[in-house]
């Protein structure tokens, strides 16, 4: 846990040394009231928000570690929870920017720390800096420092990177690699004693999904889409399951199934307003007039 008291006290006499108020230094970040009581140590900041807090000061966010008796492993863990929720976010200049504080610290210098900045960099390449080959060679980079070729079977780690990789492969068009990628990761998912993020499944059968959908097989597409549904059901999670319903309306409307594809888009617009994910909604909805427009024509 964090020593709120030293935390506490440093935030404060940061904000004043830049004549901050605590209204100021809260925008864009958490309340006031949460200013308030973590400088009062009565409330505990979580990470993201102590590194929200951080980069508004212009201080790295080791700065507050320095200074409380935070057992390391926490700060790893820590550093891994803020780059995986950018990475929902779709922040990649936060996770950029943290990827390039971190790599060069000692607590991160074995292969398993190197090999997750490697692939989160390949992943900033792409997205970030547009540069989808930079991109595919950095997830390769990653993926190979601990799984080699030949390899029947991957690890759960490696399977995330490798999804990553088969992403890039469909948006390079490389559909044949991308789904034969796929094809080895539900393989090895299927000897795994235990999966730890069993979203994985949701992101893979998404990605095939998609990838047939741009093939304009949307019958195997529709297959793995509607696995993806019941796997989240299950799960009891929204994650993906929005995307995954508008991807079976995409495909019935594009098949001339005008009512099952209003029954998908109408559940993924109802899970993106949960969300508030309002261009996907703008996304379905414009997938939906022109199925009724093409009708009225």
């Amino acid at each position: 846990m964090y020593e709120t008291v030293d935390i506490g006290r440093v935030i404060k006499d940061l904000r004043k040394s830049l004549n901050l108020s605590q209204q100021q230094l809260a925008e864009g970040i958490c309340t006031q009231a949460q200013i308030s009581k973590i400088e009062n140590s009565n409330e505990i900041p979580s990470s993201l928000i102590l590194y929200k807090i951080s980069r508004k000061l212009g201080v790295d966010m080791n700065y507050f570690f320095e200074i409380a008796e935070t057992p390391r492993l926490d700060y790893v863990r820590d550093v891994y929870q803020m780059i995986r929720y950018y990475i929902r976010e779709r922040d990649y200049q936060s996770v950029y920017h943290i990827v390039q504080k971190e790599k060069g610290n000692a607590l991160f210098q074995n292969v398993e720390h190197q090999q997750f900045f490697t692939w989160h960099e390949g992943i900033c390449q792409h997205y970030l800096f547009k540069d989808l080959q930079s991109g595919i060679d950095k997830l390769k980079l990653a993926l190979s420092m601990t799984y080699k070729e030949g390899n029947t079977l991957m690890k759960e780690r490696e399977i995330e990177i490798a999804n990553s990789l088969a992403i890039f492969y469909k948006e390079k068009g490389k559909y044949e690699q991308s789904l034969e990628l796929y094809t080895k990761l539900l393989q090895s998912m299927k000897f795994l004693e235990e999966m730890k993020d069993e979203t994985i499944y949701l992101r893979i059968y998404y990605g095939i999904g998609k990838a047939y959908t741009d093939l304009g097989d949307y019958q195997k597409s529709l297959v793995f889409c509607q696995k993806g549904i019941k796997k989240a059901l299950r799960m009891e999670t929204l994650y993906l399951l929005g995307e995954l319903y508008f991807q079976c309306g995409s495909n019935y409307y594009r098949m001339g199934d005008g009512d099952h594809g209003s029954s998908f888009i109408k559940k993924s617009i109802t899970i993106f307003r949960l969300q508030g994910k309002e261009e996907m909604i703008h996304a379905a909805q414009r997938i939906e007039a022109g199925f009724l427009e093409k009708g009225a024509s």
